[in-house]
């Protein structure tokens, strides 16, 4: 009997148990993973999967995950970004009267800005 892969099988899902973090598992046979990524997850190496050239998802080894410990978020510490804002230069007085001669020349804004025109 052939196998034939379609593009949009439908997937059943369930949550597994084994961490504490909500975690979804399906079953290989219900999807098409490349050999090539297959063995990269198993050099514990992370697997980035691209959907129309943006990252979708990360496939991972299971061992790779720290359980109980925070991810990492992207970004600056609280801290810093407190200490960048303190050091900014201080906004403009007159900013907020050039923007409302603008506003007077362009007249009221529309009910609806997304309507079309």
């Amino acid at each position: 009997m052939k196998r034939f892969w379609l593009p949009y099988r439908i997937v059943r899902f369930r949550t597994a148990q084994c961490y504490p973090e909500a975690m979804t598992t399906i079953r290989a046979e219900e999807v098409r993973i490349p050999r090539h990524a297959r063995e990269a997850v198993a050099r514990h190496e992370r697997v980035v999967v691209v959907n129309h050239e943006r990252p979708a998802f990360v496939i991972m080894h299971p061992d790779d995950t720290t359980v109980g410990s925070p991810t990492a978020r992207p970004g600056r510490r609280l801290r810093e970004a407190l200490r960048l804002l303190a050091d900014a230069a201080p906004p403009d007085p007159a900013f907020a009267d050039d923007m409302e001669g603008v506003l007077a020349n362009v007249g009221p804004a529309p009910d609806d800005p997304w309507a079309r025109s």
